[in-house]
């Protein structure tokens, strides 16, 4: 069963547009894209450009996705990141791009459309909102050949958390199920474009994560040598706990990357406002890090560009770097 939510509110923006655009003289239509009042999207599609402008790039994509399928004859099968942003799964770093889909017997790329000729079993084929997109364990399989380590761990990450946690509990025996089934099939495809990329994503998944700046800051602890613990639990006052996102094993730091969205989304402060917000976090802080005896250090996402940015601010806070990276 997959959440379809994100695919609704993509398809309602829309929709509204396009209920518009139908009502409406030609020159009037011209004169809605010439304004820059409405964006094109895909071939033939249309969204308020005060819209796209608030969207994500998977938004984007999304609805490409949605005027792709529309404007398809008979029933496509959606692959890669057209695949995932159907299944709603994270893509880090991605920029929006042409709409991928399977096909059976032609291949080639457009600059709206790439089709790739490649082996389909009904088993790795699932239906979204109805539409058909690869199956998230075959569609990490594809995305090995095409796309980088940063954006897999991500996805990675985030498809073994809905397999194999719930709460603050993993089921190991998933996991293992897990790995075991994508570590299967690269032993029947070596040599195969991605496989050695996505023989080490398999391995480092971890659904401790709980979103893609976390997946992604762990990688780059891993490649920089430095051992972290996951959502380290301490205690929190009046009993329960609080969990730091990473423990820096053997050096009396706790880190935590913060997106801005956690201070400005509205969906996430609640009642709060974002000063109140920031000052919860303040008290958390300070009562973990007087109670721990660690200093706690933050990072957001410009910090996690790169591997090198993300080294370079370990450097300021004081981290000790092994001399040897991966």
């Amino acid at each position: 069963m997959h959440h379809t939510d994100h695919v609704t509110r993509v398809a309602t923006a829309l929709e509204h547009t396009e209920h518009q655009r139908h009502g409406m003289q030609r020159r009037a239509v011209a004169a809605k894209f010439r304004s820059g009042a409405w964006q094109r999207v895909g071939r033939n599609g249309c969204v308020e450009a005060s819209t796209w402008r608030r969207w994500y790039a998977q938004d984007r994509h999304l609805a490409s996705v949605l005027v792709a399928h529309r404007e398809s004859h008979g029933s496509p099968v959606f692959s890669h990141v057209s695949a995932a942003v159907l299944l709603g799964l994270p893509l880090w770093g991605f920029r929006n791009d042409a709409v991928h889909m399977i096909a059976m017997t032609a291949h080639g790329r457009s600059r709206t459309l790439v089709r790739h000729q490649l082996p389909l079993d009904e088993r790795d084929i699932v239906d979204v909102a109805g539409m058909r997109c690869t199956a998230p364990d075959r569609t990490l399989i594809d995305l090995a050949a095409t796309e980088s380590e940063e954006l897999l761990v991500g996805y990675a990450d985030a498809r073994l958390r809905s397999q194999a946690r719930s709460e603050r509990t993993i089921d190991e025996a998933a996991c293992s199920e897990w790995r075991e089934h994508l570590r299967s099939h690269a032993r029947n495809a070596p040599g195969a474009r991605g496989v050695r990329r996505l023989r080490r994503v398999i391995e480092f998944a971890d659904a401790r994560a709980d979103s893609p700046l976390e997946s992604i800051s762990r990688l780059h602890f891993d490649r920089l040598g430095i051992e972290v613990e996951p959502q380290f639990a301490v205690p929190a006052p009046g009993g329960g706990r609080y969990f730091v996102d990473f423990r820096l094993v053997g050096l009396g730091i706790l880190g935590e990357c913060d997106g801005a969205q956690k201070y400005l989304d509205p969906r996430m402060l609640g009642d709060r406002s974002p000063g109140e917000a920031v000052l919860r976090e303040k008290r958390r802080d300070d009562w973990i890090t007087g109670t721990s005896g660690s200093r706690m250090i933050h990072w957001g996402h410009r910090e996690t560009s790169t591997t090198e940015h993300f080294a370079s601010m370990l450097r300021a806070f004081g981290v000790p770097l092994p001399l040897r990276h991966r």
